[in-house]
């Protein structure tokens, strides 16, 4: 009898999901932070393609700047439309201080071990979004990124990654966008001025080649009157 109790009460001590519960998930932004924590800055080459029914434009091509914690700039000869939410790599964006993280399951992403996160900011402003991440755990790569659908709005990134300068960094970003069709500001962020389509859904993708990593980029790049042709 003594040993069927110890049985059961192993089973519960090391069940699935009591060991979920007693994981500390922010520590999954953690390892993320500190893998990149000497990433300083980037340049890259920028092609974009966009498949959108709304959006009837050729691919459009840029060189894209970036800078620790949160400096970005684009630069293109012709008009260029970029999307800003997703469309360019920044892990400083997920500090694990700026967010309360839950732990939604651990699954199996492209034959590795990864998690999924839901991210609700610790502070509400304009710069911080609930978010849901699925994490490779094997590799800490950020696979995919969704805005919360209870916002009324869903923009999902599927990342790939290459090796730059010992960094894991994007060769492309694939937006899918499910937009309502009144959203003041989203229209704006995603380059359509002024249009007014019933909904905007499609998909965006981003190819990145061309890499340069920790070049050393002042911030007088990023301070220019006119520093790109970003809408």
């Amino acid at each position: 009898m003594k040993k069927i109790l110890l049985f059961f009460l192993l089973l519960f001590l090391f069940s699935p999901e009591l060991i979920q519960a007693q994981e500390d998930p922010a520590r999954y932004l953690g390892w993320v932070e500190k893998k990149y924590s000497s990433l300083k800055d980037y340049t890259v080459d920028v092609n974009v393609h966009f498949d959108i029914e709304a959006l009837k434009a050729p691919d459009m091509q840029a060189k894209l700047y970036y800078k620790a914690p949160d400096k970005v700039k684009v630069e293109s000869k012709n008009v260029f439309f970029f999307p800003k939410e997703g469309g360019y790599f920044n892990p400083s964006l997920f500090r694990k201080k700026d967010f309360e993280v839950r732990l939604l399951d651990h699954l199996t992403y492209d034959g590795r071990r990864a998690v999924r996160l839901r991210l609700t900011p610790t502070e509400t402003n304009q710069q911080h979004r609930s978010f849901v991440l699925t994490l490779d755990t094997d590799r800490i790569l950020i696979k995919e990124i969704s805005t919360s659908p209870s916002e009324g709005r869903e923009i999902r990134a599927v990342i790939g990654y290459g090796k730059f300068a010992d960094f894991d960094l994007p060769i492309h970003i694939d937006l899918h966008l499910d937009l309502p069709s009144v959203e003041p500001n989203g229209m704006k962020e995603f380059g359509f001025p002024g249009q007014k389509p019933k909904r905007v859904t499609g998909k965006v993708e981003i190819a990145y080649s061309h890499y340069k990593v920790n070049s050393g980029l002042g911030d007088e790049i990023f301070s220019e009157a006119e520093p790109s042709k970003l809408r």
